[in-house]
């Protein structure tokens, strides 16, 4: 977003945070923000959902291999300990009787090239023999896989319709997936509403996407009756808490705005340092005039001009800190450009 010029002055007042360009991006009207559409990735599995008990999913012993009554999952727990070759031995007996937590073992060991030479065809069969039978995980996964067409051939209408019964048993991340299909499909108000309980169910499983997502869904009214700007910075708050540097950012702008709540340029400054240092561009340049204009801190033109040439360096153009470096003293842009140096070995930019 490009920054709003202001007069040059030492410091400013948060009453011009606003006017410095520190404000709130809001959801486009005819469709989400770019961020707002990824999909989480799949299959990327943390781990085979292992010979799941009638109507529940497994539960771990003390080791972590999953059990079916009293009888431990022998297969899950060569794979824990990283012998994927007895892994394979063990399951595919199993896979071979239609046990589906077996299948879906089998098919990652494929996909992933575990113990094997990795082999995407044969990982996708697997797991459409186990997503076919009902395992969750396997529907997650072959659901990504039909929709990307990269493997098999692209189906949309079938790799949705996965991604609906994975959801349905519990799965957050096809609720999320589902979700966003949903409403990248038809960004209107009532595909919101549809799309509302999937974002709700991810949200609540902690997926940082979907309670980003819930923050542009209750700030903007999309398919919901109101705006409500407390409710989406509480869900600003938990996506920023659990990591996504967009979230961070735009947290820190609703509390530097104070909206939604009060006011805390403090914490709006600690948000963007987060997102700054994660590589995030928008909180780079927003910590650069945080210091240049000492935005409840004492100005640091230094420190200030190094972030901005940080952010300058990965694209992010803002001509007033343009000028306010030129109008350095020689000897203090060669520190910038040092203190800039050191802060892109730091960050890794």
């Amino acid at each position: 977003m490009p920054p709003v010029s202001m007069p040059m002055m030492k410091r400013t007042s948060l009453a011009l945070l606003l006017a410095m360009g520190v404000v709130t991006p809001t959801l486009a009207q005819d469709q989400p923000k770019k961020r707002f559409t990824k999909q989480v990735e799949g299959p990327e599995l943390p781990g085979p959902i292992t010979r799941p008990e009638k109507g529940a999913n497994p539960k771990p012993t003390i080791d972590g291999a999953a059990t079916d009554g009293d009888k431990p999952d022998l297969a899950y727990g060569a794979y824990q300990k990283g012998y994927y070759l007895t892994a394979l031995d063990l399951a595919l007996p199993r896979a071979e009787t239609g046990d589906p937590a077996a299948q879906t073992l089998i098919a990652e060991l494929y996909w992933r090239g575990l113990g094997v030479a990795r082999n995407r065809d044969e990982g996708a069969r697997w797991y459409e023999f186990a997503a076919a039978a009902g395992d969750r995980e396997a529907q997650f996964a072959f659901g990504n896989i039909l929709l990307r067409g990269t493997v098999v051939p692209q189906d949309k209408a079938r790799g949705e319709a996965f991604l609906k019964k994975a959801a349905e048993q519990g799965h957050a991340r096809a609720a999320f997936n589902l979700a966003q299909i949903m409403t990248a499909r038809r960004p209107t108000w009532a595909s919101f509403k549809r799309a509302l309980p999937y974002y709700q169910q991810a949200a609540n499983a902690n997926i940082a996407d979907a309670q980003y997502a819930l923050a542009n869904i209750h700030a903007e009214a999309k398919g919901v009756p109101v705006n409500d700007d407390k409710t989406a910075r509480q869900w600003l708050a938990k996506a920023a808490t659990n990591g996504l540097d967009t979230a961070q950012v735009d947290y820190g702008i609703w509390l530097a705005n104070g909206r939604g709540g009060d006011k805390d340029v403090e914490q709006a400054r600690i948000w963007f340092q987060k997102a700054a240092t994660k590589g995030n561009l928008v909180a780079q340049n927003r910590l650069a005039r945080v210091f240049a204009f000492g935005v409840g801190v004492k100005p640091d033109p230094i420190r200030a001009g190094a972030w901005h040439i940080v952010s300058r360096r990965a694209g992010f153009a803002d001509s007033e800190m343009d000028q306010r470096f030129q109008a350095m003293s020689p000897i203090d842009q060669k520190r910038v450009l040092e203190a800039a140096n050191q802060l892109s070995r730091r960050i890794g930019s």
